[in-house]
């Protein structure tokens, strides 16, 4: 996305938006997927309680596509590529909220913080928006352990698929690739928990998030 030099007007951004939801979704159809630990989310969606889910920023394409039309929330970096990324967003019934994690770093977090008090769903790629890869920055599980509400880590194997050059191995599963989604159990996180010790726990849950590696 980094070559698009300009800001698209709205009429184009949607069109774009369209256009790549639409592969995503035809190539998604031939997909076979395995879902494990699921119930964990579709649980506490159905019960509507709010909760943080975790992702890897290269595993993107798969973690948003396979929870969309949930009305799930998310906090989208306001720069060139992030207008297209909540364009797909809402297309798939994301609400999307446009701030920076990167830059004015508590901002972000009081944002998110909002979002799950008002009984939202937020969804975060916990090494985005630059890296380094599988290095969990400390925002997600501070929301989560400020608003009290649990935290869901989700990973993925994928038998078959290209991996972009980025600094975040960006993976585009092939089409009728064998796929598996895996959820670990929802974990709170002790609010008199802090410094070292919150360190120590953020280094355990990052180790517990198994990359999105090929080899399902």
């Amino acid at each position: 996305m980094e070559y698009i030099k300009n800001r698209l007007d709205p009429w184009k951004l949607k069109s774009l938006g369209w256009l790549l939801t639409s592969i995503v979704g035809a190539v998604a159809f031939t997909w076979r997927v395995r879902f494990i630990g699921s119930d964990y989310v579709n649980d506490l969606t159905e019960k509507g309680k709010p909760f943080v889910l975790v992702f890897w920023h290269g595993d993107m394409l798969m973690g948003w596509y396979f929870h969309r039309n949930r009305k799930y929330s998310s906090l989208v970096s306001k720069s060139k590529d992030g207008d297209i990324l909540a364009e797909i967003l809402r297309q798939w019934r994301y609400i999307v909220i446009r701030g920076s994690s990167s830059k004015g770093g508590r901002d972000a977090r009081l944002q998110m913080e909002k979002l799950v008090r008002s009984g939202q769903v937020l969804v975060v790629t916990p090494d985005g928006p630059r890296g380094p890869r599988y290095e969990m920055k400390m925002g997600a599980l501070r929301t989560a352990q400020k608003t009290g509400v649990p935290v869901v880590s989700v990973t993925f194997k994928v038998k078959h698929a290209y991996i972009l050059r980025s600094w975040d191995k960006f993976t585009v599963p092939l089409p009728f690739t064998k796929i598996i989604v895996q959820y670990k159990a929802p974990e709170i996180i002790n609010p008199e928990l802090n410094g070292d010790a919150l360190d120590e726990y953020r280094e355990e849950f990052q180790e517990g998030m198994k990359p999105g590696i090929v080899g399902a």
